[in-house]
This record gives structure tokens, C-alpha cells and sequence, in this order.
């Protein structure tokens, strides 16, 4: 191989280590001025919500794209009603028989949902957790309870999370004001997550699925024998 074929080789592997290991995930910021939403692939974030208003010439695509998917839904519903009257059927329409899923299986996929859930808050990470509130009520009695409450749940909050989930940075503030009647809140969240965890998660879940049905099918060849037997014995009797 030449070095010019070496060097593409790199740039490739050096890409894909890059997409499978740069941390995709998503921030959500509430406050007074409203909720926002955005996605982020390393140190780059875009924002989702609220939607920057669109251009006339954007807005005159948007609407070639909407007329375009009206008439191709208006072309389906007719096709489908001329098949209804003529009596004919596409063959990719037919309904094909459903297989019914064993008890062991629904059973099996159950436990393996859980693991896979259990492995996918071990997987994501929060980086940034901004948390601000600001206690108030009409009631300085309920004002100060609510404070009260409110501080416990946060106290307790870590101790549930446990090692489940990676919280980077906090920022936690929990105030009371007892001149005020409206409660103040504020709060972000940035959650992130690179693909290879997600590679690892889908093969743990196809090995444990393997592995499943390897140990089904050498159970049920012994279940089989013994019910042989048991007639077996039966009959003699």
C-alpha cells in the first residue's frame, strides 16, 4: 500500500473514533423567559426550540414540501379506494399471520429490558445540572414548609441516584422568600451520551439473547426425554 493509501486509512479510522467517541446529547434550559431546547455533538450546540423565524424564501420551500406531501397522501387515498371498488390488493398491504410470542420469550425479554435499561443509565452522563428555586407563597406558614420539603428532597437526591447516573457539575440553590408570593424556578440539564456505549449496550443485549437460546435448546431436548420416560413408565405400569 502507498503512503497516500495509509493516510486516507488514518483519516478514516480517525473519524470513526471520532463519531463513536464524541459525546452526542441534549440540553434543555427553563426560565422565566420560557423553555429551550437544543442538541450538541461535542463542542458544537445547536438550538432546537424556539425556532428562529423563518426567511421567505424558507418559508416558501417549507411550503412547496407541505403541498408536495399533501397531494402524495391525496394520491394514496384515491389508489386505495380504486382498489377497494376493483377488489384488488397490493401484495406489500397483505396482513400476514402474526406469530405468537411463547411465555418463555415475553418472560426472557422482560429480564433483558430491564438489564438493558439498567446499563443505559450507567451509560449516559449529566454533565451539567443547574438547579434554582426560589420558594414563595401567600402563607409564610406554608412558604416555610415548602422550603423545608423541598431542601429534603434535594438532600436525597444523590443518595437515590446512587452510581447510577454521572453528574458532572451541580449547581443546586434552594432560597425562600417570605415578602413574595410568586416562587421563582429556574433550571438546565445537559445530558450526554457517545455511540460506542451504544454499541456496547446492543451487543450485551444480543449476547445475552444468544446465550438464551442456546441454554433453551439444550434444555428442551432433557424435558423431552423425561416426559418420554414418564409415559414410558406408564405404560408399563
Amino acid at each position: 500500500m502507498c503512503l497516500v493509501g495509509y493516510i486516507l486509512l488514518a483519516i478514516l479510522i480517525l473519524l470513526i473514533l471520532i463519531i463513536f467517541f464524541v459525546p452526542y446529547g441534549v440540553d434543555v434550559i427553563f426560565s422565566g423567559d420560557g423553555l429551550r431546547l437544543g442538541v450538541k455533538a461535542g463542542p458544537l450546540r445547536f438550538w432546537l426550540f424556539p425556532k428562529k423565524p423563518l426567511t421567505p424564501r424558507q418559508q416558501a420551500r417549507a411550503e412547496k414540501k407541505k403541498a408536495k406531501r399533501e397531494a402524495k397522501k391525496t394520491a394514496k387515498a384515491v389508489k386505495q379506494e380504486q382498489e377497494k371498488k376493483t377488489g384488488k390488493v397490493d401484495a406489500k398491504e397483505k396482513v400476514k399471520p402474526k406469530r405468537k410470542l411463547e411465555l418463555d420469550l415475553i418472560l426472557a425479554l422482560l429480564k433483558m429490558g430491564a438489564h438493558a435499561i439498567r446499563r443505559f443509565f450507567r451509560s449516559f452522563t449529566v454533565d451539567f445540572f443547574q438547579l434554582h428555586v426560589n420558594v414563595a407563597s401567600r402563607d409564610p406558614y406554608q412558604t416555610a414548609m415548602e422550603y423545608a420539603y423541598l431542601c429534603s428532597a434535594v438532600e436525597a437526591l444523590p443518595a437515590l441516584c446512587g452510581n447510577t447516573i454521572r453528574v458532572l457539575r451541580r449547581d443546586i440553590q434552594i432560597g425562600s422568600d417570605f415578602l413574595s408570593e410568586q416562587p421563582e424556578f429556574s433550571g438546565r440539564i445537559t445530558v450526554t451520551l457517545q455511540l460506542f456505549r451504544l454499541v456496547h449496550l446492543a451487543v450485551a443485549f444480543g449476547a445475552e439473547f444468544i446465550h438464551w437460546k442456546i441454554t433453551r435448546r439444550k434444555e428442551k431436548p432433557a424435558a423431552d426425554t423425561e416426559r418420554k420416560d414418564e409415559n414410558g413408565s406408564e405404560q408399563d405400569q
